[in-house]
């Protein structure tokens, strides 16, 4: 009996793979939670929340900044941009209650990223495929840690809280969106699935409110979604419908927003490109980044999850997904991923900056691990059918711990021969936990800091007009930039008025 309870008690692979996975997630977690709290605010950050922290200032009333931040909304609707639900998390930035508070920003940012990644796939893993908690919990954290680690711009997917909200946070909102909108599809007529058609209309009406990028996408899988369930007649259809009719209804109030043309003609005036150029442009980059992207670490990623996807698509109640068709799931998401780029195409007449890319990135991840889903999923299938018209038995999907343990092994070996045949600043630079943990180590983020608080002091202290020396620190993975010499930008002007200043501008400190 004791030996049976042993046995019982013993891991799975796909158990091993979970704890595996939460372990590489930690690792590239700690770094850069350890040097959020040298992090700090910045430019849009103060641009957007001024007015809620002078409310907050003048009132000492949380709810009076909360008040200010609504109000932003249709401001900014009118006269800036109309994305509604963001201009209101922006508005609401951590510094608008302290420079002391911006510490939670970053945090905040990969809490919510990871949460959101935790939904979306337990309801793929879990619910769609009936999958064990171990695979969920892998495909969640590899994603997670691909994400953190090798985004384009950490400062800016991390650190910088107006743009990681914006992007990275408005991300895994998307993912919240369709983990609800295929819980509503699938899992039949009871109120679970009536609940989750509920929510994805609320989380649809948010998400619209959010970048253009994350939104267009959404629209064009959440039709993919629809067309596909009404061309197999399928009942869910109705329960997608209203998530849907949100989602392009609020996006729809988000493009025709006066703002948005306020905008364009304030910063790029003569970057628009038309539509054809825009299609040509967005395809091409399309390949370009998608070549540039999914090699290397995302690819070991993904390979080190392959065995865990083709045990889960060998499970009895996956097979009664067809996984028809890998070829045009593939094809696409190409297109899906080459259409993320006609926004900034359109808008700017480039790819846009690294706050653009981040969400591109990410986004690409979550479709390159559903393609390899999908591949696994087909071939099980075509074994299934193979061995039911020869009379044997089907083969297992590859074998749990033989697999497993190489693929790990592969994956752990290419890693570290990477980090150390390519262990310089340039390298360390594009993984954002190894550049956090230089900086800490350095003693760069520290002095950084430092810098920050020797400045607020000096601008608390001083009259009207403030000369401030410029920072002389600044790590890769938190310094978005400085204050400019004279007051003719808005980051003066805004830094001025949130501290209630005439002029703030930058000097060169005095050796």
């Amino acid at each position: 009996m004791a030996s049976r309870r042993r046995r019982a008690g013993r891991l799975t692979p796909e158990g091993w793979a979970g704890l595996v996975a939460v372990a590489a997630l930690v690792a590239v977690l700690v770094p850069l939670v350890l040097i959020s709290r040298y992090n700090h605010s910045y430019a849009d950050d103060w641009h957007y929340g001024v007015w809620a922290h002078l409310a907050l200032q003048d009132t000492g009333s949380v709810l009076a900044a909360i008040g200010a931040a609504l109000e932003q909304v249709p401001t900014a609707w009118l006269e800036w941009q109309g994305t509604y639900t963001a201009i209101f998390v922006m508005a609401l930035e951590p510094s608008v209650f302290g420079e002391g508070c911006y510490v939670i920003a970053a945090p905040l940012v990969m809490a919510v990223l990871v949460a959101g990644s935790l939904f979306f796939w337990h309801v793929v893993a879990c619910e769609l495929l009936h999958g064990p908690k171990g695979t969920w919990v892998a495909v969640s954290c590899v994603t997670c840690a691909l994400q953190l680690l090798l985004q384009p711009s950490a400062v800016e997917g991390i650190f910088w809280y107006n743009s990681a909200s914006y992007y990275t946070g408005f991300h895994a909102l998307m993912l919240v969106y369709f983990g609800l909108l295929l819980r509503a599809a699938c899992l039949g007529q009871g109120k679970a699935a009536r609940r989750a058609s509920v929510w994805a209309g609320v989380v649809g009406a948010l998400l619209a409110g959010g970048n253009f990028v994350t939104v267009l996408v959404s629209v064009e899988l959440s039709a993919a979604v629809l067309a596909v369930l009404f061309a197999r007649r399928d009942e869910g259809m109705v329960r997608v419908l209203p998530g849907f009719c949100l989602l392009v209804l609020g996006a729809v109030v988000s493009m025709v927003a006066p703002g948005n043309s306020v905008r364009q003609a304030t910063q790029f005036p003569d970057a628009r490109l038309g539509v054809a150029q825009t299609v040509w442009q967005s395809s091409m980059a399309g390949f370009e980044w998608l070549a540039r992207w999914s090699g290397g670490l995302v690819a070991l990623g993904v390979l080190a999850l392959a065995p865990l996807l083709a045990r889960i698509v060998a499970i009895p109640q996956a097979r009664r997904w067809r996984w028809r068709l890998p070829g045009l799931v593939s094809v696409g998401s190409v297109a899906l991923f080459a259409t993320s780029f006609t926004p900034t195409f359109f808008s700017m007449g480039n790819v846009g900056p690294g706050r653009v890319q981040n969400a591109r990135f990410d986004l690409l991840v979550v479709l390159l691990v559903l393609n390899a889903l999908w591949w696994c999923g087909w071939a099980a299938a075509r074994r299934a059918s193979e061995a039911a018209e020869s009379g044997t038995m089907a083969p297992s999907a590859l074998s749990s711990c033989t697999a497993a343990a190489l693929s790990c092994a592969l994956v752990g070996v290419c890693v570290l021969c990477a980090l150390a045949v390519g262990a310089d600043s340039q390298t360390q630079a594009k993984l954002s936990s190894a550049s956090a943990a230089e900086s800490l180590a350095t003693g760069e983020a520290a002095e950084y800091d430092r810098q920050v608080w020797e400045r607020i002091e000096l601008i608390e202290s001083s009259g009207a007009d403030v000369e401030v020396p410029f920072y002389s620190a600044g790590p890769h993975v938190l310094f978005m930039g400085d204050v400019r010499d004279s007051m003719g930008n808005y980051i003066n002007y805004r830094l001025a008025q949130w501290y209630r200043k005439d002029s703030i501008v930058g000097v060169n400190a005095v050796s």
